[in-house]
């Protein structure tokens, strides 16, 4: 690990780091269930649709985009289950900015895991690695559920009609927060390495992180200029967690599996095994597919997002008479 010159800063972080952790995920969860409610009546579905779509700037044309958004999956998957989602965290006493502090425990708790997981990258692939890759099996679906939870904090803020300027700023910092911890985790472990070729890809980690601020900036800073239609593209947050989730599913099943397999037969070795093949191609590949598969996305998604602001800012300009050319 990248603490194992410093003993005493190794068992921080293998062990006091995850216990705080735990706690103040305690805290929340305690702080909350006092203040559990029975009986709330909540606005139906699609009034929170259309609550949601007025806000983001579609109030014009609301029941063409309504109809349109249900056929997608952000409107026919996603908001569903945050509209739900909210509701039951809501029941249970769950405020919007606790659950958006929720979501930040558990993006340390993914950074945690993954690092821990990244211990055994480099060890023997049969009798070592799979212990430790296997962790991020469970870290995957603590991926997806942080997506889920990513939205449903807003989704209590408008069930409960008290959404907040504040709040509506800090669900906005925790997840720039969320996406570089869930990013750069990948590298103290050295996913993104191949020793064997000479090769290291960990810089293509820190330009992923770029792109992503940098739509997410691209996104705030339209708003700031009075423009607060939006036009979601493939890179949205939702889509991101999914395709991590997706890839620490495939790097933890294929270990999980290897693992069972060395435990029913410790002194077999990979070659004797049907995995040696497909899990030394995922342990040395499946990271670096995930990225450039995310480079990919956020790079088509930021020029199409750029464009279609860009014209849309243009077409204001010409609106208010302050399109001029220089």
């Amino acid at each position: 690990m990248v603490f194992d010159s410093i003993p005493a800063l190794k068992i921080t972080f293998e062990i006091v780091f995850p216990i705080i952790l735990l706690v103040l995920l305690v805290v929340i969860l305690i702080s909350s269930l006092r203040h559990r409610k029975k009986d709330v009546k909540f606005m139906s579905f699609d009034e929170f649709l259309k609550s949601w779509m007025i806000e983001h700037g579609q109030g014009y044309r609301l029941e063409e985009v309504i109809e349109q958004a249900k056929k997608d999956p952000m409107g026919g998957l996603y908001m569903p289950i945050t509209y739900k989602g909210g509701k039951i965290f809501a029941k249970l006493g769950f405020t919007a900015n606790k659950v958006s502090l929720l979501n930040l425990i558990l993006s340390f708790f993914i950074l945690y895991l993954t690092i821990m997981a990244g211990d055994g990258h480099f060890l023997n692939l049969y009798s070592q690695q799979p212990f430790y890759g296997a962790i991020l099996l469970p870290t995957a679906f603590l991926v997806l559920f942080t997506g889920i939870i990513d939205g449903i904090d807003g989704a209590i803020a408008r069930l409960l009609y008290k959404q907040t300027k504040s709040g509506g700023w800090l669900d906005a910092i925790i997840d720039r927060i969320s996406d570089i911890l869930t990013l750069v985790c990948l590298v103290p472990g050295g996913f993104l390495i191949l020793p064997q070729y000479g090769l290291d890809f960990t810089w293509l980690i820190w330009t992923n992180i770029f792109i992503i601020l940098l739509y997410e900036y691209m996104r705030a800073k339209h708003h700031e200029v009075g423009f607060h239609e939006i036009k979601p593209q493939l890179g949205e947050r939702p889509a991101r967690v999914l395709i991590q989730a997706t890839f620490y599913m495939i790097y933890g099943i294929s270990s999980f599996t290897v693992m069972l397999t060395y435990m029913m037969n410790p002194t077999g070795t990979l070659e004797a095994t049907i995995w040696y093949s497909s899990h030394t191609w995922v342990v040395t590949w499946i990271m670096l597919i995930f990225q450039i598969s995310l480079f990919v996305i956020m790079s088509m998604s930021i020029i199409k997002y750029g464009l279609w602001i860009w014209r849309k800012l243009k077409d204001l300009d010409k609106q208010t008479g302050s399109n001029k050319e220089e």
